[in-house]
């Protein structure tokens, strides 16, 4: 219901002599050229800096854990740590010192994990 496009973005990655092509189709409620390549960019902009995150904070792509499940299950906590960790705390804190925070001091993961907004016990 409302579907009214499917729009198709190609993408070349060149890496020195090698390049690589890949398609990607998406289903629309609106037909606007200009509203669809800025949705992409933009679904591809936060997807980007999330990756960056992960990688650089967490340490994402180091991880060599291959066994049954434990692949999704520690990329889905460290999503969750993310989230936590970018949406609470004092906000001129960067995530480095949050995570910091929330590894040397209990009180801070506690309210970090309940929800409690109570600062003074940081």
């Amino acid at each position: 219901a409302g579907l009214k496009a499917v729009g198709r973005v190609a993408s070349t990655r060149l890496i020195g002599d090698h390049s690589s092509t890949e398609t990607r189709e998406f289903l629309c409620s609106f037909t606007d050229l200009p509203r669809f390549a800025a949705a992409v960019r933009q679904h591809w902009s936060i997807e980007n800096q999330q990756h960056w995150i992960l990688d650089v904070q967490f340490g994402e792509d180091a991880c060599r854990t291959r066994h049954d499940h434990s692949p999704e299950n520690l990329a889905l906590l460290r999503r969750m740590a993310l989230n936590l960790l970018q949406h609470n705390g004092p906000p001129k804190d960067s995530l480095r010192q949050r995570k910091l925070r929330a590894a040397l001091n209990d009180n801070y993961r506690m309210e970090l994990l309940l929800g409690e907004h109570n600062r003074k016990t940081i």
